[in-house]
């Protein structure tokens, strides 16, 4: 925008200097030399339209549809690697762009009078009528808003589809995550209780078979399954074909190198493997499920039974995303090996997922990356992912072109809503300007003419319209009175304002502090400590709260006089604000001699030492009473809690629990603390007490 101000004020020679200015400082934030020949063009053309008097909206117009546009595709097709299908957005919204700083920078000049004398300026060669700047302006003003508006509703719009886009992408990986996980614990319960049922049944290898061939039957998506005993040799398999094998028949084939096997049978417990290839049944990708039995009450497993689960069922779990078609998703292992991908990602089972973050120069909420060309920053696929309990992750893709597509319809659609508003704002105003200035002229000719000489003493420059001139001469002297009036006016509102807003201070001080001590009062305790636990509870950080009762505060009353007691508290207020020094803490007066302490994100292990350190130093604290200057001391009873944040959202009933804890330790003999943290088990009823 600071170059179109310089081209219209002083010429196309200025304005490419400032042109290379403002290119090289988006040089340097964007790294992309496409700002000097499209800006430095701009700022020629117009500052030469200027000097021909052309106005500096028009004249963008121009530049944009013939010359701007066309310079940014051939630019972004030749020296760039953004994809053909995204070159008509960033086109338009270029355009759009360059139109909205224009008209910014032509609503600035007409609107800041340090523009209007700019020493300089260049001059008008001939004065403009009434119709044709009023016109303009019209024009200038509907122009700005319709950019403005466009460009914000459209901005709030797409932000808004980017919000619903990734909280759709993120239900459908929870939803398929956890489909996921359920179909996984679903077969591990399946195994594991086929494990159990082995260990009960004995060693009898026939009903072993029968066993497991009906477990197979039952659960198709396990593409085969065995039972080894504890040298790693099959005792059965399922389908029983597998069994006729020459190797299989005589137990000369072993698993004893698999993981399945030695995980299951050493670490005694229901195995989930990574993806890898199978031998021996076959040489699909599969997952393994394991689990050992046990024969005769031994504690050492007897062998493992395994199920192989067919990496191809999963696409039972896709099924269930059918609602959202153009979604794919990709399972992978803890190794970042594909389980299973949807078919137009083109993934092949037991590859790397290889894939690039993108989109890092796009303004956008979404998760986004690369499968294709992992090099290009012009993103594929938007995201979302789940991670499984075992360590696995569920990603649940999405194409990013839809998105640009809408993106790309809505600044088309605003460029040609611009363009028929331009036309017909031009032709209201035209009709406008000719209704109004016939009136103009017949108000100006009422007035006495002006010589030369009077007219050039007037402060209006050869901008202002004819018309507008001579009434302007007329009523001088009228609009000097006014504004000695408005500067008498604006000069009482501000003594006013001043003293209303010293006032308003004074009661906010009132309002929030103890007038004696200085400290806040019960009242702002209780406003702030609704924000502080919610903030505690998001972040669960610990709260601490401690009520302080001055020992014996009575005696002090009647021994020194209330300004004795006076000054005990003030002292004492002093103490605490010097102890409890964060900018956290809130210090408040509950009440007579009673003072609360609310400490957020407190140390569990530290506050007891914390308030035993200040219970001390006021024990220490010698207060002098104004009145005969005796001296004296006193000593404090503290009851303090310390719990999670989620223990209450209400202040009264910490309080309570730290009332219960300052009675406590007034019983015990006073000058002491007694302290209770809650723990989790005992915040419902019990406490721990210190």
């Amino acid at each position: 925008m600071a170059y179109v101000i310089v081209a219209v004020l002083l010429g196309p020679w200025y304005a490419l200097v400032s042109a290379l200015l403002c290119a090289t400082g988006l040089m340097l934030s964007w790294s992309s030399p496409h700002a000097y020949p499209i800006f430095i063009a701009e700022a020629l053309w117009l500052g030469f339209a200027k000097r021909r008097d052309i106005y500096a909206l028009y004249a963008g117009i121009c530049y944009w549809l013939l010359l701007g546009m066309p310079l940014t595709y051939l630019y972004i097709g030749q020296f760039t690697d953004l994809p053909r299908e995204h070159m008509l957005f960033a086109v338009i919204k270029q355009g759009v762009n360059g139109l909205i700083y224009i008209s910014l920078g032509a609503v600035a000049i007409l609107l800041v009078p340090g523009f209007w004398h700019f020493k300089g300026r260049l001059k008008e060669k001939r004065r403009r009528n009434f119709s044709t700047q009023l016109t303009y302006i019209f024009t200038l003003l509907l122009t700005s808003s319709l950019l403005i508006s466009i460009l914000v509703s459209n901005h709030f719009f797409l932000d808004k589809q980017q919000v619903l886009l990734k909280q759709n992408l993120q239900d459908s990986a929870n939803h398929l995550g956890q489909a996921t996980q359920n179909y996984l614990d679903n077969h591990q319960t399946v195994i594991a209780n086929a494990a159990h049922w082995l260990s009960q049944t004995g060693a009898d290898e026939a009903l072993r078979q029968q066993l497991l061939s009906g477990l197979h039957d039952r659960y198709p998506s396990f593409i085969t399954m065995l039972i080894a005993n504890r040298q790693g040799q099959l005792v059965a398999a399922s389908p029983e074909s597998h069994m006729q094998d020459v190797s299989m028949r005589d137990k000369q084939y072993s698993i004893q190198d698999r993981p399945y096997f030695t995980e299951a049978l050493y670490n005694r417990k229901t195995y989930l493997s990574s993806v890898f290839l199978g031998r021996g049944f076959g040489s699909d990708p599969i997952v393994a499920i394991s689990a050992p039995f046990y024969l005769g009450g031994e504690q050492q497993a007897a062998g493992i039974i395994e199920g192989s689960l067919d990496v191809s069922h999963f696409i039972s779990i896709e099924k269930q995303n059918i609602d959202h078609q153009q979604q794919s998703i990709v399972l992978i292992d803890d190794k970042h090996k594909v389980i299973y991908a949807s078919k137009p990602l083109k993934l092949a089972p037991l590859s790397e997922f290889n894939y690039a973050p993108s989109g890092k120069s796009y303004q956008t909420k979404l998760d986004m990356l690369n499968l294709e060309d992992l090099s290009r920053d012009s993103p594929e696929y938007i995201f979302s992912r789940h991670r499984l309990d075992n360590g696995w992750q569920l990603y649940v893709l999405e194409p990013f072109s839809p998105l640009l597509q809408l993106a790309q319809r809505l600044y088309l659609n605003t460029f040609l809503i611009l363009i028929v508003s331009l036309l017909f704002a031009f032709y209201v105003t035209k009709v406008v300007s000719k209704l109004l200035t016939g009136p103009l002229e017949v108000i100006a000719s009422k007035f006495n003419k002006l010589n030369k000489e009077e007219i050039q003493e007037q402060l209006l420059d050869e901008h202002s319209p004819l018309e507008v001139f001579r009434l302007y001469q007329k009523l001088v002297n009228s609009k000097q009175q006014l504004l000695r009036h408005q500067l008498e006016l604006e000069e009482k509102v501000a003594i006013r304002t001043h003293e209303l807003e010293l006032a308003n201070a004074k009661l906010k001080h009132l309002a929030e502090k103890d007038s004696l001590t200085g400290l806040y009062n019960r009242r702002y305790a209780e406003q702030r400590f609704g924000g502080i636990q919610d903030f505690c509870e998001r972040n669960d950080q610990p709260i601490a709260i401690a009520i302080l009762d001055l020992d014996l505060f009575k005696q002090v009353n009647d021994n020194y006089g209330h300004e004795g007691g006076d000054e005990c508290l003030r002292a004492v207020a002093e103490l605490l604000r010097h102890h409890f020094c964060r900018d956290i803490d809130i210090i408040a007066r509950y009440g007579g001699e009673e003072f609360i302490l609310i400490l957020p994100q407190c140390n569990v292990l530290n506050i007891e030492e914390h308030l035993e350190k200040f219970r001390v130093k006021l024990t220490q604290l010698v207060i002098t009473c104004p009145q005969g200057k005796r001296s004296f001391s006193i000593t404090t009873s503290i009851g303090a809690i310390v719990a999670s944040a989620c223990f209450s959202e209400n202040l009264e009933d910490w309080v309570r629990q730290a009332d219960i804890n300052l009675y406590r330790a007034k019983n015990a003999g006073r000058n002491r603390i007694s302290l209770s943290i809650l723990t989790p088990a005992t915040e419902t009823g019990t406490q721990e007490q210190i």
